[in-house]
């Protein structure tokens, strides 16, 4: 039963994911899901849900070819660096988090767009990174509200 709760969670984060994303132009919601999954140590979920939002956001085209592997790597690897130093679940943690992945949003961007040929609009990046940076934290703290409670590790 956990299972299928653990999933129907999944799917509706995906669906609310996906229509945000709809909404806000450039915002990547499916950051958050993966940011969750590394708190909670998930990495049975994270090996079936990390292809499917890589191939959302592929599939969507919020970001240039190719650039989601970059941007979801750079934001496991700023995770692994920052839980060396902080409590995961503290706010605080998922503020600086959030911060140094709006940081990389814009590099990601600005590394990847003159690859492709896509001129590389500095000032709406610097828009979109700040929103993508703001967004987190807020919608961290809401997911986690409303997130199940796991009372083992196979849920």
């Amino acid at each position: 039963m956990k299972t299928i709760r653990n999933i129907c969670w999944w799917l509706a984060f995906m669906v609310v994911g996906i229509a945000v994303q709809a909404a806000v132009p450039g915002l990547d919601v499916l950051i958050l899901g993966l940011v969750i999954l590394l708190q909670e140590e998930d990495y049975r979920n994270m090996l079936w849900l990390l292809p499917v939002f890589i191939l959302l956001q592929e599939g969507m085209g919020c970001r240039s070819f190719g650039a989601s592997i970059i941007w979801y790597t750079a934001a496991i690897l700023l995770f692994r660096l920052g839980h060396w130093l902080f409590e995961v679940e503290n706010f605080l943690f998922v503020f600086l988090l959030s911060a140094c992945l709006g940081a990389t949003y814009f590099g990601v961007a600005w590394l990847m767009d003159p690859l492709q040929g896509i001129p590389f609009d500095q000032q709406a990046m610097l828009d979109a990174s700040l929103v993508q940076a703001i967004f987190l934290p807020v919608a961290w703290r809401l997911c986690v509200m409303l997130r199940p409670r796991r009372e083992s590790a196979d849920a």
